[in-house]
């Protein structure tokens, strides 16, 4: 036995060698403080219940350490039952140190002091709680499940399977017992003060109710059972991140987390491609409910506005059950966040981020007045004085009221310039309970930043260059200055108990996007020496509000769930500004002495200001009941019930032109329309498109367990009038009706898609073993044109660099999946799986390029086949407890898709028997090999997270293969993308129990760019089918440039902190 040094705290004389000793070590402690965490000596300690000397002399039997102590005091630092085996010293001195009032210092190399710290007396020590969720393996909430701890305390789960058991610090064995189901063991948890332990339990049915059968699991791997229990026991297809999986990423948002989903990857860290297919074919749901777009021209959704902080888990669903929306193509995202939390917390981070081509650097934009730091418009954008134009008929309403000899709108075309700061960002976020029934979470994020890329284009009809040489001067080349300010809110309360649950949540996003490209070239009208300069500023606001409850009725199982919720929406583009002309500079040129002559835009008088707006009032609904039966061995859950939607928008864009008359000389920009000869007129972009439709669905479904296999099928019906909204439709058939003089029969029009549709799914589960799945599915969905594309307008997309026009009769996207996967979880964190899958898409749609025009059109296609396949591998080290790779962690998913499109051409005749009858006319094309717009053939994701107590690494890339832009109806015209291939890395630092993190983080470390093409195919002139995969491949030097924009690198701080 080791030597004591017993006497020091009793106030006893003590030997002049013994004094020696003790002074020494307190001259050494500034040394050696709380080194003990690096002693690595094996220990093993059991107790039922213990305090501070007994654990003190089971150390001293097994180390060569000297310990100096009052044994007395020692005795009195209860700290329960304890269980260690081959474990380090270090952590049994942590252990100690963080549940008992004792400060523990390694004074010397072998000499530990242990004397009486601050903390609170052991009796009066706070409580540590073990909280989680209990599941059946349907992935199904268990609610009365009776949670017992080893020490008699307990406790029973609530409606949504949730519990909270307050333990004194110790080791325990919890026991979960639930009627017809087999009763679930769990030992070794550990609790310590103030402390919350993760726990979720999945519980198995029972088959025979005389049996008796108890599963017992180490609370390690049974916490670990429980975050892949969302994945593994789902009806259909999906992958997921859970809160505790995003906690070890150095993750801000749901953007930057969604890439580390199988057959997913991110652009910008904002919007989602899932199995190669992006924009409308994919569908965000928040907290249950269907979110509207936040982009004005696509159907997209902005993920980067939710914090990771508040997240309780991720789920993209790739297989439908028919109580989910039929609205489905790549995936359904679904976010769920905390509604009741189940602690108290505040966590506030703060940040910046460094850019090389921007920050520091000369940085262009309109007049900045102020508040577009608070997203908030500027005032010189106003029209007629005002920037909240409702409806495009009180504008031009004004105007024509207006007093003409003034201003229809400032002249503010001038840039102002400035040096770019860094870009800030911060966040905090709170919550409370009250009574581990009722709680609140609240958040406030902001986010302002400046991004300059350098910018080569094609667009607008400048030049392509001589020979397509990529170099060619000839093309525009400028740079484009981004100017965002992001200001999102979120927040809920809630209330649950063993029978109910009932929360209100909400969200709030407000954008700000200020995009100002200046540069020249040569243009095919305007010759040499042209200049562009386009502004194009963009405000988002997005407001949701939900209720949603959960009701146990009876004690046979039925539950019966509900949600409501109202979402309101307004994209406003406030006096956007789009100017070409001829310019002149000399050695001394700066761009604010621009002088200017010939405005000019396609398809306009002078130069282009324009002003859009959407507003939207979306309710939605969904209310089900569910109830558990059986029929001899199977076990079944038929659940019914309806949702739907109604949508109220209206929509609008004004075009004007102005033109500076009879000016053949070089005029200063900003004084080139104050000229009293300067005109200015509302020019056409439809009329104002108001809308109000609902969709009304209603759904059956049966969950059948037998043995080792599970199906869950069904049929969801949806009734929509598409006709009611389908203002285009109309406005054809009245053009048919003025060529004939008469009633026109147009029923073959209207008919064309029926407002009642079915949507049968099913999906089969076979369970090798639990950690081993086969699954078979199959379902019918649909992808419905939204709103606005079934409205009249021609609206200028800088994006696509031309027009967009509504034109035409579109039809519903009907999709028939087929889908395959073997999946494995072969020891805790890991996963290997492997999917197939085949989409048959009818009447898919896209924008296509006019030619070799500057306008662009929504269109379908006759039919298009998607094949696919997706790899996933997550691997740990840890198995392999050495020093080094035990803290390793890889990952990679592999996705791989083969697509054909047909193409289709529409004409709207007259029945040649019946001129007074409509008719429309299909011309089926050539099948084209390629991928439909936006999706790729293939796409990689690898990474490396490498983990320690104070420090992670982590080192993630994304490449996406070259994918089809947007398609020409002259396909030797169509465009091409090579997206960025992105590869970011991170280091983060814990300091302070965990409670204070840095980041620092560098994304493209690559320095990558993003290029759309145009192919020449000389050598294939004329048909596609000569043509292959490998053809569309960027050639430099010889393909012409579209666009290419180079963002640069960008480096990132942030710090946070958890009170």
């Amino acid at each position: 036995m080791q030597k004591s040094l017993l006497r020091f705290c009793r106030g006893k004389r003590m030997p002049v060698k013994t004094l020696a000793l003790l002074l020494l070590s307190i001259a050494t402690t500034s040394i050696y403080a709380q080194s003990y965490k690096s002693l690595n000596d094996k220990v093993s300690i059991r107790f039922d219940k213990s305090n501070g000397l007994d654990i003190v002399k089971a150390l001293q039997q097994q180390t060569p350490y000297t310990f100096v102590y009052d044994p007395e005091f020692m005795q009195q630092c209860s700290v329960g039952a304890v269980k260690f085996a081959e474990t380090p010293v270090s952590t049994v001195l942590e252990y100690l140190d963080n549940n008992a009032p004792i400060d523990i210092e390694l004074t010397t190399s072998k000499t530990i002091a242990l004397k009486k710290g601050k903390a609170d007396k052991p009796a009066n020590r706070a409580n540590g709680r073990v909280t989680g969720k209990v599941l059946d393996t349907k992935n199904e909430p268990l609610p009365g499940v009776s949670i017992q701890a080893s020490n008699g305390t307990g406790t029973v789960s609530n409606i949504d399977g949730t519990f909270d058991l307050q333990l004194e610090p110790g080791t325990y064995t919890l026991t979960f017992s639930f009627i017809s189901f087999d009763q679930k063991t769990v030992t070794d948890v550990i609790v310590t003060s103030k402390a919350i332990v993760p726990l979720n339990v999945v519980m198995k049915n029972n088959s025979s109710k005389l049996k008796e059968v108890t599963v017992t699991a180490t609370y390690k791997r049974n916490s670990v059972e429980g975050l892949y229990a969302i994945q593994k026991n789902n009806a259909g297809i999906s992958d997921g991140i859970s809160a505790e999986q995003i906690g070890r990423t150095p993750d801000k948002n749901v953007g930057e987390t969604l890439k580390r989903v199988s057959g997913l990857s991110t652009l910008e860290n904002k919007y989602v491609v899932v199995r190669g297919l992006s924009e409308r074919y994919n569908q965000a749901i928040l907290n249950g409910q269907i979110m509207p777009s936040t982009e004005l021209n696509r159907k997209n959704f902005n993920y980067d506005i939710i914090p990771t902080n508040i997240i309780e888990n991720v789920t993209v669903v790739k297989t439908l059950t028919p109580d989910r929306s039929a609205e489905f193509g790549g995936g359904l995202i679904e976010v769920n966040t905390t509604d009741i939390p189940t602690e108290d917390f505040f966590n506030a981070s703060i940040g910046g981020s460094y850019n090389n081509k921007t920050t520091g650097k000369t940085f262009f934009s309109l007049p900045l007045e102020g508040q577009e730091y608070l997203a908030k418009v500027s005032t010189h954008r106003a029209w007629l004085g005002s920037t909240d134009w409702k409806t495009k008929a009180d504008l031009v309403a004004a105007g024509d009221k207006a007093d003409k000899s003034k201003p229809f709108f400032e002249n503010n075309w001038i840039p102002t310039y400035m040096k770019a700061p860094l870009s800030p960002n911060f966040n905090f976020s709170g919550g409370k309970v009250f009574n581990n029934h009722f709680g609140f979470v609240a958040s406030l994020g902001y986010r302002n930043t400046f991004a300059t890329q350098d910018v080569t284009s094609s667009r607008d009809g400048f030049m392509l260059g001589t020979g397509g040489d990529g170099k060619d001067s000839l093309l525009f080349n400028g740079s484009r200055y981004g100017f965002t300010t992001n200001i999102n809110g979120l927040w809920g309360v809630g209330y649950r108990n063993k029978k109910h649950k009932i929360s209100f949540q909400g969200l709030y996003l407000q954008v700000l996007d200020q995009q100002l490209t200046m540069g020249y070239g040569t243009h095919d009208d305007l010759g040499p020496n042209t200049m562009r300069l386009q502004d194009i500023t963009t405000v988002s606001k997005i407001l949701q509000n939900q209720l949603k409850g959960e009701h146990l009725i009876g004690n046979k199982g039925i539950k019966v769930k509900w949600l409501a919720g109202y979402t309101t929406l307004d994209k406003l583009r406030p006096d956007n500004h789009f100017y070409m002309g001829n310019y002149y500079k000399d050695s001394t040129y700066a761009v604010t002495d621009l002088s200017v002559r010939g405005a000019y835009t396609t398809g306009r008088e002078g130069t282009l200001r324009w002003y859009s707006r959407a507003r939207e009032k979306n309710f939605n609904w969904d209310i089900a009941v569910s109830a558990p039966f059986d029929l001899g061995p199977l076990k079944n859950i038929a659940k019914i019930g309806s949702a739907g939607w109604n949508k109220d928008r209206t929509f609008y864009v004004a075009n004007s032109s102005s033109r500076a008359m009879g000016s053949e000389y070089y005029i200063p920009l900003d004084e080139y329309f104050t000229d009293s000869s300067t005109t200015t007129k509302l020019t056409d972009g439809g009329k104002d498109f108001k809308a109000n439709v609902t969709l009304s669905s209603w759904y059956a479904m049966l969950d059948n367990k037998w043995g080792k296999f599970r199906l869950v099928w069904g049929a969801r019906a949806e009734y929509y009038n598409l006709n009611d909204v389908n203002s285009m439709l109309q406005e054809t058939i009245d053009a048919q009706s003025g060529q004939v003089g008469r009633p026109i029969d147009a029923s073959e029009l209207y008919n064309r898609e029926p407002n009642l549709r079915f949507f049968p799914s099913a999906n089969l589960t076979y369970s090798l073993t639990p950690a081993m799945n086969f699954r078979l599915a199959y379902s019918e969905s649909i992808i419905r044109p939204d709103i606005r594309e079934l409205s009249y307008f021609r609206e200028y997309d800088f994006e696509l660099g031309g027009d967009y026009w509504a034109e035409g009769v579109v039809h519903s996207t009907n999709i028939k999946n087929y889908d395959f996967r073997y999946e494995w979880y072969p020891a805790p964190g890991d996963v290997i799986s492997f999917s197939l899958y085949q989409k048959d898409m009818a009447y898919p749609m896209e924008i296509y390029k006019q030619g070799g025009n500057r306008v662009y059109i929504m269109k379908n296609n006759k039919s298009a086949v998607n094949k696919g396949l997706e790899v996933e591998l997550r691997k740990s080290f840890a198995f392999t407890k050495l020093p080094v790779l035990k803290n390793l962690t890889v990952y990679g998913n592999f996705s791989y898709m083969d697509s054909k499109v047909r193409r289709l051409s529409t004409e709207v005749t007259h029945d040649p028997d019946d001129i007074a009858k409509l008719h429309l006319k299909e011309t089926v094309g050539d099948e084209e090999p390629r991928p439909q717009s936006g999706a790729s053939n293939l796409m990689l994701n690898a990474g490396l997270f490498y983990d320690l107590p104070i420090v992670s690494l982590s080192l993630n890339y994304n490449y996406v293969t070259n994918r089809t832009f947007r398609p020409a109806d002259l396909w030797q015209f169509s465009l091409y993308e090579q997206p960025l291939k992105a590869l970011d890395a991170q280091v983060a630092f814990k300091f302070l129990k965990n409670r204070l993190e840095a980041k620092l983080s560098i994304s493209n470390l690559l320095n990558s760019f993003n290029l759309i093409y145009e192919k020449t195919f000389n050598e294939y002139p004329d048909q596609w089918k000569d043509v292959g995969k490998s053809d569309m491949k960027y050639q430099e030097g010889k393909d012409f440039i579209n666009f290419r924009g180079t963002p640069g690198r960008a480096f990132s701080t942030t710090i946070s902190y958890r009170f």
